[in-house]
């Protein structure tokens, strides 16, 4: 994809999902009203996205009107676009933005069907909780993902070993909110990976973790 193209992307994606500062919000609205490249993949991704769960309506019309209100003028049509160009951002920038949205969601989402309560057995290690009970907000708040991956990623091999440890009891749930996590970067291939091995390490067919788990994993 090319590199402007998938810059204004995650501005718009950002924009859409409020994740924009005022400041932010501020220099992309004036770039949306000089900027006639900017302001029609706007408009292409808004069509591309109504209706998806992510952008709400009321969304998706501030943000046309914004585009309508940019230097008086309208937005550029769809129609109006050559086939070839449509094509491009429909299919390269649209069905990407499709695929991050909904899988970032994803991991929001279930962030938080899996209480604590219901995976974690044995006796509880309070040093351990205290610091995986940060990190687990964090996945369940989309906040300093790439701190958590890297903070859980070795408690997660730790967690594994066969030698029990402070971090053996919180395995099921370290696993998953690595998943999670990883789904949060878009990063469905790590995804996978650490879910396929939770699957395997959770071979109770009834656990509640392991049918999520599988659930998630057929979705990617």
């Amino acid at each position: 994809m090319d590199e402007t193209l998938y810059k204004n992307e995650e501005r718009i994606e950002r924009y859409l999902h409020g994740e924009m500062t005022p400041e932010e919000v501020a220099i992309f609205e004036e770039n949306l009203a000089n900027d006639d490249t900017l302001r029609r993949q706007a408009e292409a991704m808004a069509r591309i996205v109504k209706g998806m769960e992510a952008v709400g309506g009321e969304q998706d019309r501030l943000l046309i009107d914004k585009m309508k209100a940019a230097n008086g003028k309208r937005p550029a049509p769809v129609w109006w676009m050559s086939i070839a160009a449509s094509l491009v951002i429909i299919f390269t920038v649209g069905y990407h933005f499709y695929d991050r949205s909904k899988t970032i969601d994803m991991g929001r989402q279930y962030a938080y069907v899996l209480p604590a309560e219901t995976i974690i057995r044995g006796q509880e290690d309070e040093d351990s909780m205290n610091k995986l009970t940060v990190l687990f907000e964090n996945v369940a708040n989309g906040t300093d993902i790439d701190y958590t991956i890297t903070e859980l990623s070795p408690l997660w091999e730790l967690a594994q070993s066969e030698t029990y440890n402070e971090y053996t009891t919180y395995a099921p749930l370290i696993g998953w909110n690595l998943a999670m996590a990883h789904l949060q970067k878009y990063d469905k291939k790590a995804a996978k990976v650490v879910l396929n091995r939770l699957i395997e390490y959770e071979d109770d067919e009834e656990s509640p973790i392991r049918e999520k788990a599988i659930e998630v994993y057929r979705k990617l």
